[in-house]
């Protein structure tokens, strides 16, 4: 699993049945990366969290269309809207 630390820059959601499909948008210093999550915990946190603010490290595997799917994430600037709704663990 490769590691990747970035900010949150877009959030979208795929598709929600029969499986909960959403992407994200990390940009890092270099470069942009695309981001699948297919877990609907995490995918249901990551929605609720504000474009532009956060840092996430993100683990996870390269699929064939060059998206990385995150099996493990963490917010790195934890602030008090993160105290309030908890962190996905």
């Amino acid at each position: 699993m490769e590691t990747f630390e970035g900010l949150l820059i877009d959030t979208y959601v795929l598709q929600e049945q029969p499986m909960m499909l959403t992407g994200l948008n990390l940009q890092l210093e270099d470069r942009m990366i695309n981001c699948l999550i297919k877990d609907r915990y995490l995918a249901k946190y990551v929605l609720r969290l504000p474009l532009n603010k956060y840092v996430l490290e993100v683990s996870g595997k390269w699929n064939r269309r060059n998206q990385l799917v995150i099996k493990r994430m963490m917010i790195k600037n934890i602030d008090e809207y993160i105290k309030i709704i908890g962190t996905p663990e």
